[in-house]
């Protein structure tokens, strides 16, 4: 990997670019875990990382311009990783940093040639290229691409940020052919399966129907917890292929034992490995309000953790990511229960 791709990191908490960034605010908060204020090296310690070999590497998304409801979910990568780090200090060691998120950019195909050139001149200074990509979808796709590409063992567990980032990492996948006997399983309240959104293709509604497309079996692709959409799971499955679980239907369903289920339906269908994608607003209101489009009756958090860790623990994990964690929206309170709620997600994954 070389430090000219790694450069484009940035230190954990850095990646949001808004005037008042709260890098103060970050280097505080993380300062017990991160034993440093020089972050100009912060690429040779991202590649020293690498070449540990740990289980997973963590990396910062700090970008909600692809939402449209509430935007906060930006400020979501830092305050867990505050959270986290608490309980879970080694996972420290597996932070690569943020990906920089200009905050009025999304994907590379919205901007002229001449915008994508100004950004990306500003971003990566003097390891620009003129291919050099400027949004956040694209500078995460081809990140993973070369380290997926460079590091078979490397597993990113993606923290976000709105849910448009995922369709990123699948971007990624499919570049590499890591979507070859995959299984997803995804939280959400909503379906994310819109062609487009008032004509914009890349966004938190419309990521899933496009990383559906590039599935060898979509059947292996299961949503659990939608409880909010224009049409019935029906039209759904029917059009896209994929297994659907609304909120309704898993009210009173053993953790245990659904998840055995899910895992002998992916195992039926040949797959050999998983990846999780956890949006927060898959989860009840009440455990996760501090989301930008969250639902009453949805699934409880023990529920979901308990789902997470037996799966993850029948079939080995190619990444995760968590989206849609909005700190600042609601009270101090609905954030410190949202992000108790995201940090028992996140300690349930089972590396293996």
């Amino acid at each position: 990997m070389s430090q000219s791709s790694l450069s484009i990191l940035r230190p954990p908490g850095h990646g949001l670019l808004t005037i008042s960034s709260g890098s103060g605010a970050a280097k505080k908060a993380l300062k017990p875990y991160f034993h440093t204020t020089d972050w100009k090296n912060w690429a040779s310690r991202v590649d020293a990382s690498l070449k540990s070999k740990t289980p997973f590497s963590i990396i910062g998304v700090p970008s909600d311009s692809g939402g449209g409801i509430c935007r906060g979910a930006a400020h979501g990568p830092l305050r867990i990783r505050e959270l986290l780090y608490k309980s879970e200090k080694k996972w420290s060691s597996y932070d690569l940093g943020d990906i920089p998120c200009i905050p009025q950019l999304v994907h590379d195909s919205m901007l002229s040639y001449a915008q994508r050139i100004q950004s990306a001149k500003t971003l990566w200074g003097h390891h620009f290229k003129e291919s050099s990509p400027a949004s956040p979808l694209n500078i995460l796709a081809d990140l993973l691409e070369e380290l997926f590409t460079e590091r078979p063992h490397f597993r990113p567990l993606v923290l976000g940020g709105d849910h448009s980032i995922s369709g990123a990492v699948f971007e990624a996948m499919d570049r590499v052919g890591r979507l070859q006997g995959l299984a997803v399983l995804h939280f959400d309240a909503h379906t994310d399966l819109l062609e487009s959104r008032f004509g914009i293709e890349h966004c938190f509604g419309t990521w899933t129907s496009h990383a559906l497309k590039k599935m060898e079996k979509p059947g292996a692709w299961v949503q659990l917890g939608i409880r909010a959409s224009g049409k019935d799971k029906s039209h759904w499955e029917k059009v896209y292929g994929l297994k659907q679980y609304w909120s309704k239907e898993l009210q009173k369903k053993d953790a245990k034992k659904f998840a055995a289920e899910l895992v002998k339906h992916w195992k039926d269908l040949g797959c050999k490995h998983l990846y999780i994608t956890n949006d927060i607003d898959g989860t009840d209101q009440g455990e996760a309000p501090s989301t930008g489009t969250a639902e009453s009756h949805g699934l409880k958090a023990a529920w979901v953790a308990t789902v997470i860790k037996e799966v993850s623990t029948a079939l080995p994990l190619v990444g995760a990511d968590l989206m849609e964690v909005a700190p600042v929206l609601g009270s101090k309170a609905d954030a410190k229960k949202t992000l108790s709620t995201a940090c028992k997600f996140l300690m349930a994954l089972r590396w293996h």
